[in-house]
């Protein structure tokens, strides 16, 4: 009897997971093509020029995000120099902006009437087209870049290379067969996830990319202006074709060969053998990187108290005023959120993650395919998926029967922008779950049963305690990301349950600058203060330890 209840919630799990993790895309395929009528050759040449616009933007950005991101890492990771720490820092501040302060930063100081174009050059030139994005995303996304192969160098055993070194090999030899293969499933995940992120990214194009467009910001287009859904879906399935193949393939190279080392590095250990030349020129590419994320935030500060941005720059205090007199709720909506999406997410990714890995429940494979396929979907496709699905009885499948059915649906409730956001979210727990359960020996769940404990008294006190830091990266990590986050759940706000990141973006064409570098400071802001409470509440303990390690102490 328990092992058919067993049986039956498992199954209960994975049709649950596939409701909101895998249909709303199948349901996008089927939108978009059921009616072949309305697509004709004009549709068919104007999508595959969007397509072609994106896939061009992408690899572009995909290519100089991660070159950036190895240069950053080798820097801050493998160089000693003053100075390090603060940049350490600093190469993070993109992660609790907003996605497009970068594009008001831009519009400040390289638009029509840009502080540097026209006020020190005296040009009026257009900022607006593909380069504009390229420059915009790449300054966002060499971050991610930076944090997910940083996290790989520390792994990279320095006998391989010293070996490599006794034998002959010059550096450049060591870079391209010992160093880069050990850090190679890092950089290709890193190379997928700002593809992605590219791939997924309207609101850059909208904003900066003047006539030049993408499939991401015509998908926004075709739903919020021309009201056109079919046409919306159809260019969904030209967005997911490319980033399906680049999740497919990016699996196929992680999975080819495993790259291990036995051993760890110190994170001070320097390399002794780059030339000067070389470790000057990365230091001075590193900090020309951190630089442009200080411009960009400084010149939002500024912009809040500056009149009127390229005409009048006198000192004024009217853009705060003007945003603090608004309707706040949005920001407490956007915590809340964050917070609610971040718990739930980690805390079934780290339980899936034991299930998967150490229980082998039935169909683990799929259950992790079904977790991990979120992560391949553009946010704005994920978005479309579940405006087409749950938006009828019965959690989407009351389109096909009890057709009569009084129109009780998930569309239009608070409950659809925490579905979506957990299942867009769950991957990043699972993996970092699976991480950490590779590198704990079972044999402590072992004796734990051998003395009579259950799998429930097991799971609660002895693989969450293991779980635990897992669980609080993931919580962050999912956080901060929630919080400045709009593509997935821009179609599914309505004004009852706005949030402040859909707030800003409206205001860009709507209101002035100030008001919304104002707004977008608020939220980073809050955010980053938020990061830091949590942070001290997850870590107080060292944190109080290494305060007293730094008091001096006192004597008798």
């Amino acid at each position: 009897m328990k092992r058919k209840l067993l049986y039956l919630a498992q199954a209960a799990l994975i049709m649950v997971l596939f409701y909101f993790c895998i249909l709303p895309i199948i349901m996008v395929l089927i939108y978009g093509l059921t009616d072949f009528s309305v697509i004709d050759q004009n549709l068919i040449t104007r999508v595959w020029e969007l397509l072609e616009n994106s896939l061009f933007v992408s690899i572009t950005v995909t290519c100089i995000s991660v070159i950036l991101g190895l240069i950053v890492t080798f820097t801050l990771k493998r160089f000693r120099f003053w100075g390090k720490g603060i940049l350490k820092v600093l190469m993070l501040l993109p992660l609790v902006n907003p996605t497009f302060v970068g594009s008001i930063a831009f519009i400040m100081l390289f638009g029509k009437r840009g502080l540097i174009t026209y006020r020190l050059l005296h040009l009026s030139i257009s900022p607006y087209g593909w380069q504009g994005i390229v420059i915009l995303q790449v300054l966002t996304l060499t971050t991610l870049a930076y944090l997910l192969i940083s996290a790989s160098i520390e792994k990279v055993d320095f006998t391989l290379e010293n070996a490599a070194r006794n034998l002959g090999a010059s550096e450049l030899t060591i870079l391209f067969k010992v160093t880069l293969p050990m850090m190679l499933p890092e950089i290709t995940a890193a190379a997928l996830l700002v593809f992605l992120a590219s791939m997924a990214d309207f609101s850059t194009p909208l904003i900066i990319g003047g006539s030049f467009r993408t499939l991401a910001s015509d998908i926004y287009t075709q739903i919020t202006g021309v009201y056109n859904m079919q046409t919306a879906a159809i260019s969904g399935i030209a967005l997911v074709i490319p980033c399906l193949i680049a999740f497919f393939m990016e699996r196929r190279i992680r999975n080819k060969r495993k790259y291990t080392s036995e051993t760890s590095n110190p994170m001070d250990m320097e390399y002794q053998y780059v030339s000067k030349f070389v470790k000057i020129l990365m230091i001075i590419c590193t900090i020309g990187t951190v630089s442009f994320f200080v411009i960009e935030f400084s010149f939002i500060i500024i912009g809040i108290f500056t009149k009127n941005w390229g005409y009048d720059y006198t000192f004024t205090l009217q853009y705060l005023q003007i945003a603090f007199s608004k309707d706040l709720r949005p920001y407490y909506n956007s915590v809340q959120l964050a917070f609610i999406t971040a718990t739930v997410a980690s805390l079934l990714g780290s339980v899936l993650a034991f299930l998967i890995h150490r229980q082998k429940i039935i169909g683990s494979k799929f259950v992790d395919f079904i977790c991990v396929f979120p992560a391949a979907i553009p946010g704005v496709l994920f978005g479309v998926g579940y405006l087409v699905t749950f938006k009828y009885p019965l959690f989407g499948i009351g389109k096909y029967i009890f057709k009569d059915a009084p129109s009780v649906v998930l569309l239009g409730t608070g409950v659809i922008i925490y579905c979506i956001c957990i299942a867009r979210s769950i991957n990043m727990p699972l993996k970092t779950g699976y991480s950490t359960l590779e590198h704990l020996d079972s044999d402590l769940e072992n004796a734990a049963y051998n003395l009579g404990a259950g799998k429930i008294y097991t799971f609660i006190h002895v693989v969450i305690p293991m779980l635990k830091d897992s669980f609080f990266n993931s919580f962050l990590k999912i956080f901060s990301s929630t919080m400045t986050t709009l593509g997935a759940i821009i179609f599914l706000l309505l004004p009852k349950n706005k949030v402040a990141i859909q707030i800003i973006f409206q205001t860009i064409t709507s209101e002035s600058l100030g008001t919304t570098a104002a707004l977008s400071m608020m939220l980073s802001l809050l955010n980053l203060t938020l990061l830091l409470v949590f942070y001290l509440l997850i870590n107080w303990r060292s944190v109080l330890e290494e305060i007293e390690r730094r008091l001096p102490c006192k004597s008798n």
